[in-house]
């Protein structure tokens, strides 16, 4: 068994994976070609912190067990618990081997939120200019987003998550326009809420 990606940050540790295998199998004397592969292969599958798992024999007679572990978006942080947000807004729980440096989410958070801001973070991904500019999310209970940039003690308010793409294009704008890091040190906030607009407030 071994782990085919995040070896130095990993969330799992290698000998419980082998523990949790041992006792699917039970028996230890059964033969390779008793073993359920594809039985085994989802039950591995089913774990929170795995992405996907291979099994299959090797010609030695051996059981080979390749593991991808998951890579969470951001840490949420809401008024019931903790947790990693994956891909489709899945929840994975936290690590006591390894704490990943991702945003950090808040607010009273359901389903439908989480699946929202997973969307959100992965299309960040795509974009070259955004993909380590914010450092964390809040959505208040009224589902308006506000936004903090790593660079900066200022918040972004977003408002409703609605015309996300069209809000982040102003926000862009305004930056390629190389705006005075001593003008961005006075902002108390910047309102992307109103169409057409891009509002500074100072403090």
């Amino acid at each position: 068994m071994q782990f085919e990606n995040r070896q130095d940050r990993s969330f799992l540790s290698l000998l419980e994976m082998e523990e949790q295998v041992q006792k699917e199998l039970g028996d230890s004397a059964l033969a390779l070609t008793e073993i359920n592969k594809a039985l085994l292969e989802e039950s591995i599958d089913n774990h929170p912190a795995i992405r996907k798992a291979e099994v299959y024999s090797k010609i030695d007679g051996s059981l080979r067990i390749m593991l991808w572990q998951h890579d969470p978006l951001a840490r949420v942080i809401d008024r019931r618990s903790s947790f990693y947000l994956l891909d489709a807004g899945e929840k994975m729980p936290l690590s006591p081997y390894f704490s990943e440096e991702v945003p950090l989410v808040s607010g009273d958070l359901n389903d439908e939120d989480l699946a929202l801001i997973a969307s959100f973070w992965q299309s960040l991904k795509q974009d070259e200019f955004y993909q380590q500019f914010f450092t964390g999310l809040h959505c208040n209970e009224q589902k308006e987003w506000t936004l903090f940039p790593a660079k900066g003690n200022f918040k972004i308010r977003v408002g409703k998550p609605e015309e996300l793409e069209e809000k982040l294009a102003k926000l862009k704008v305004f930056y390629t326009q190389a705006p005075a890091p001593k003008y961005l040190n006075k902002l108390k906030e910047i309102d992307l809420r109103f169409e057409g607009q891009l509002i500074c407030r100072k403090n």
